[in-house]
């Protein structure tokens, strides 16, 4: 009786080879799962990316119909920078700044440090969720987590969002209804070639609200301007002033395409 037992209990079993064999499937096809796994899951980062972005987006335009249809003011842009830094000249490259930090040198103004896209949450345009200036799908340096401490109304320390803000039109118009409705105006982080949040291409900002994912000739455009500037040392406020300028025209839609601007009053 055991011999029988033992004998169908042999026969029921795997040998090793079977076993190895079937480890094996199972891991080629996980292997050939992966890929797909990842690119849904970038999808999914990018879709909140865009999300977010809209919401700025919206927040930018209520700010606007409450100020005399302007975009919110920056240190970092000509016509708005403070006397004491007026000789530093524009610096687009650090429109990733949401509140400028004591050691900046920043007088404080009636909002305090908040900055650019900073004061949508200074002001109650979206106070209810820092989140919103992070992308899930960044993988520098300046992370939600990183700051989560300091998104106090009270603080003086510098935040860092994950979203780039032009503050002004092509022509450096300040006025919203005056840009055109394809410019962009917001786009996924251009501070430089390590804190790009995706690795193809950037959501963006249209003035006229719309969001845009781009991955063609432009994106890849500001990727290389990025990635030179990185060769170049990137180092110089001026060379990498005209990189992001440059950035921001590889960004804009076809003025040909758009409708009408504005007139002049």
């Amino acid at each position: 009786m055991r011999a029988r037992l033992r004998e169908n209990a042999t026969a029921c079993g795997f040998t090793v080879i079977e076993v190895l064999v079937a480890v094996s499937v199972i891991a080629i096809l996980i292997a050939v799962m992966l890929p797909s796994i990842s690119l849904v899951q970038e999808s999914a980062r990018r879709m909140v990316c865009a999300s977010n972005t809209r919401q700025i987006g919206l927040g930018l335009h209520m700010f606007s119909n409450d100020n005399r249809d302007l975009l919110p003011p920056s240190v970092y842009l000509p016509r708005t920078v403070l006397p004491n830094r007026a000789q530093a000249g524009p610096q687009p490259e650090l429109m990733t700044t949401v509140r400028t930090g004591e050691q900046d040198g920043f007088a404080p103004r009636r909002w305090g440090q908040w900055d650019g896209i900073g004061l949508l949450y200074k002001m109650d345009y979206l106070s209810a969720a820092p989140d919103i200036y992070y992308c899930p799908s960044h993988q520098g340096t300046h992370s939600l987590e990183r700051y989560q401490e300091d998104w106090d109304a009270d603080g003086t320390s510098e935040i860092i969002s994950n979203y780039q803000f032009r503050g002004v039109g092509p022509n450096d118009e300040q006025r919203l209804y005056r840009i055109r409705a394809n410019a962009a105006i917001l786009t996924d982080t251009m501070r430089s070639f390590e804190d790009l949040n995706h690795a193809k291409g950037f959501n963006v900002l249209q003035a006229g609200l719309s969001v845009a994912w781009s991955e063609g000739v432009g994106s890849q455009e500001v990727i290389q301007l990025l990635l030179r500037g990185n060769d170049e040392g990137g180092n110089g406020s001026g060379s990498k002033s005209n990189l992001i300028l440059q950035a921001w025209s590889s960004l804009d839609g076809d003025e040909d395409s758009s409708k009408d601007e504005p007139e002049s009053d």
